[in-house]
């Protein structure tokens, strides 16, 4: 059996040879400093949907 994977939009969870990674950008603060930065993390979506454009404006606001 294949292992299942989570969508990081969606929440749906699929077999890992339908899923993609994706990396997504976005605008954080540093913890002590509180100074803003642009940080990056990388994420598992569905292969066949826009789940990863749809997340990545999300994160935009």
């Amino acid at each position: 059996m294949s292992e299942l994977i989570r969508c990081a939009y969606c929440r749906a969870e699929r077999p890992a040879n339908e899923m993609k990674a994706g990396k997504i950008s976005f605008r954080d603060r540093h913890l002590v400093t509180r100074k803003a930065f642009v940080n990056n993390k990388t994420n598992y979506y569905c292969a066949d949907k826009p789940c990863h454009g749809h997340d990545q404006m999300a994160h935009e606001g």
